[in-house]
């Protein structure tokens, strides 16, 4: 049996200064229309902002014990067709703040422990990209849009990689420079470029599609993305345990990084918000 006691990430802090910034703002009437011209859903209301914070910050921990109770310590060997090592058990503790969760988790057949593993993972990825489609709204919220559209067809959500695309060319044409949130998005640049557009393709595969996208090479349990040139199927960065915490770490960091810019962009006693 594997034991584990997990302590689970917290942004209390960080989103309470955050929405203690922008609350002042609201107060000082350091508030523009300019967003909400475009988009009413951009509206800056605090009740607002906090609700998709707290969305985040939901989602990210949801993904968190996935990880820990089915991938961190996944059976490849099971995964690969080998059942001597079940049957495979979990007693996995998670810790919120001050409360605690228990979970049990036993599988003694290898087809079903072979769904289990392939559910969650389908799990974390739908739970990821929603938690990049909920940093774009926070950001389009808090700060000048990146994304423009018609007042009349405004987009449902905008996934990340293509509001740094936006971004980026806002940059070429000389409307932004390198600001705050620039430097905060380009300190993730190597992960983006070579994890945002399997996490999209993964995601619109499990939305749209019917396969799992896993599949074992005799010895691991490897992601499998059809056409992807980043990464060659055999690489260890596939591995399903390997690829998942490389998205939850930084994921979870530029989490960590994303709210004191947001911050950082409309304190100046002289800022509006958006900034």
């Amino acid at each position: 049996m594997v034991e584990k006691n997990v302590n689970l990430t917290s942004f209390v802090s960080i989103r309470t200064s955050l929405l203690t910034t922008v609350q002042r703002k609201i107060i000082a009437s350091k508030v523009l229309d300019i967003n909400e011209l475009i988009n009413a859903k951009l509206k800056v209301e605090l009740s607002t902002i906090s609700e998709i914070l707290l969305s985040i910050e939901t989602k990210f921990r949801k993904c968190e014990m996935i990880y820990f109770a089915y991938i961190e310590n996944v059976g490849h060997d099971i995964l690969s067709g080998n059942p001597s090592s079940l049957p495979y058990k979990m007693d996995c503790t998670f810790t919120d703040i001050t409360t605690t969760f228990k979970y049990i988790y036993k599988c003694d057949d290898k087809i079903f422990y072979k769904e289990i593993t392939d559910m969650n993972f389908q799990n974390f990825i739908l739970t990821i990209a929603s938690i990049y489609e909920n940093i774009v709204a926070l950001s389009e919220v808090i700060l000048k849009k990146i994304i423009i559209h018609t007042k009349e067809k405004p987009p449902i959500s905008t996934p990340l990689n293509d509001y740094l695309n936006y971004l980026k060319l806002l940059i070429s044409l000389g409307y932004r420079g390198n600001d705050k949130l620039y430097q905060c998005l380009n300190k993730y640049e190597s992960y983006f470029k070579s994890h945002l557009l399997i996490i999209n393709q993964l995601r619109n595969r499990f939305i749209h599609g019917y396969s799992m996208n896993l599949s074992s090479d005799g010895f691991t349990y490897k992601v499998k993305i059809p056409g992807s040139t980043f990464f060659p199927p055999s690489a260890p960065q596939l591995d399903i345990d390997f690829f998942t915490l490389t998205v939850l770490d930084n994921t979870r960091n530029f989490i960590q990084d994303l709210y004191p810019m947001l911050q950082n962009s409309i304190k100046h006693h002289k800022k509006f918000i958006p900034g």
